[in-house]
């Protein structure tokens, strides 16, 4: 028995130009539709996991943030 069936559906939708591209190139490749969208996820996945993908820092300050009296006004002194 195989153990690798494939029984997961994944679709998506394409305009007229894309698709007829899409056709042509798995046509030229004598490969289905089905293995050439295979083959992209696998590169797909096997690019992004190797670390080519980096996290970007947030947004926002990158600057320290000091108290407000650090070099500012002088503090009461309390008697």
């Amino acid at each position: 028995m195989k153990t690798d069936t494939r029984h997961i559906v994944v679709k998506t939708m394409l305009n007229a130009d894309e698709f007829l591209a899409f056709e042509r190139q798995c046509q030229d490749a004598d490969i289905s539709h089905s293995r050439a969208i295979r083959d992209l996820v696998k590169h797909w996945m096997h690019r992004s996991s190797s670390g080519l993908r980096r996290e970007r820092p947030r947004a926002g300050h990158n600057l320290a943030m000091f108290p407000g009296r650090r070099g500012g006004a002088p503090m009461p002194l309390r008697l």
